[in-house]
């Protein structure tokens, strides 16, 4: 008789990896070991940059790991059962099982993960800031100090299921009493966001950028998808 192995848990929530997670921090260790921290910070070997991508990938999503708490003990604290936290290709998300029941609620659910990636560039910064500019230690926090002010800056788009997203549902709903409606246009704002991020995927995979189109075009259809699923759910 075999036994099931217990999911690791943090704070009493759930962490699940996905099977994309793993090949997502395959990809970013690999690009900044042989790409961005060269060019931020030469004159090392190899094997410090390849020991430089691999910690600051994984810090990384350390962050985002945090970003997805954030919401997690925010929803909690109102009763507000959370299943797991997921890690995987295209981030992390929080598996909140119940809507809020009122739309400031909502609110502070949505506007805690930003909150979060903001505090940890702040320290960031401050810890890079007080190193040696040279310092291997002070060029990881630096830079990610630098992607989770951008984390923080794109959840914050109005494209639900985003924070901003989130926020513009919390705004509608307070406004027209409806969280049906408030849910209804913020899933078709978020739908017609993730169609943009497809159009601008095909424009940037034209000028050659294959990457880096692809990426948006997989992260356009994710959010779409994301944002059509959330209203039939609410629905």
């Amino acid at each position: 008789m075999t036994s099931r192995r217990e999911p690791w848990t943090l704070l009493g929530i759930p962490i699940h990896l996905d099977a994309g997670w793993f090949v997502i921090v395959a990809l970013m260790s690999w690009s900044l070991a042989r790409s961005y921290f060269p060019g931020a910070s030469p004159g090392f070997p190899h094997v410090v940059y390849w020991g430089m991508g691999v910690t600051a990938a994984l810090l990384l999503f350390a962050c985002i790991l945090l970003h997805e708490l954030g919401h997690s003990l925010v929803a909690r604290s109102y009763g507000i059962p959370v299943a797991c936290v997921t890690l995987f290709i295209f981030g992390g998300v929080a598996q909140i099982t119940e809507s809020p029941k009122r739309p400031s609620v909502e609110l502070q659910v949505a506007l805690a993960g930003p909150l979060v990636s903001v505090l940890i560039a702040v320290v960031c910064f401050w810890g890079s800031a007080h190193m040696p500019l040279q310092n291997v230690l002070a060029v990881i926090l630096h830079y990610l100090g630098v992607i989770n002010i951008g984390l923080a800056l794109f959840n914050l788009l109005p494209g639900f299921p985003l924070d901003g997203g989130r926020v513009l549902r919390a705004t509608l709903w307070a406004l027209t009493g409806s969280l049906q409606r408030a849910t209804r246009v913020a899933s078709f704002i978020g739908a017609g966001f993730g169609l943009g991020l497809l159009a601008l995927g095909v424009w940037v995979m034209s000028r050659g950028g294959w990457v880096g189109g692809l990426w948006y075009v997989f992260l356009g259809w994710f959010l779409r998808n994301a944002a059509l699923a959330s209203y039939r759910r609410a629905r």
